[in-house]
């Protein structure tokens, strides 16, 4: 099971003093957050990800990817790519890493948007039961 499944933190938040709704009691992973189910790492991507448009003007995946996941420790370029491709065919529609975005309105954006990264995140697709804990987490936001 993908690190990120494991920590119930499936878009792999890392640690910081954020105090996350649902953190588990024992923070044993030494880089990532861990939760106490997966509808509270959701919430905590979905909420972080809105953040990333409320407080730092990032619109496009380019410049929410490369904060998300910096070119430091990932493959950005990539990363996006990749985001990008499986977010055009979830949405119907062309979005590439100039495409604006608007995950404060639009939940049902954001929800194909954590999918995506869910799927870069852990190499898989999520679930019947871990989409359910998305949608739960949506309702929370």
């Amino acid at each position: 099971m993908p690190r990120g499944l494991r920590n119930n933190n499936p878009l792999n938040i890392r640690k910081s003093t954020d105090k996350w709704l649902g953190l588990s009691p024992t923070q044993r992973d030494s880089a990532f957050f861990q939760f106490v189910n997966l509808t509270y790492g959701y919430r905590a991507a979905g909420k972080l990800l809105q953040n990333y448009q409320r407080l730092h003007k990032l619109y496009n995946l380019n410049g929410l990817i490369a904060r998300w996941a910096p070119a430091k420790e990932n493959n950005t370029k990539a990363y996006v790519a990749r985001v990008a491709r499986e977010l055009s065919t979830q949405a119907g529609r062309m979005i590439d890493g100039e495409t604006h975005l608007d995950l404060i309105n639009d939940k049902v954006l954001l929800r194909k948007l954590i999918i995506a990264m869910h799927i870069v995140e852990n190499g898989l697709r999520p679930t019947a039961s871990q989409l359910e804990s998305l949608d739960k987490a949506l309702t929370m936001l």
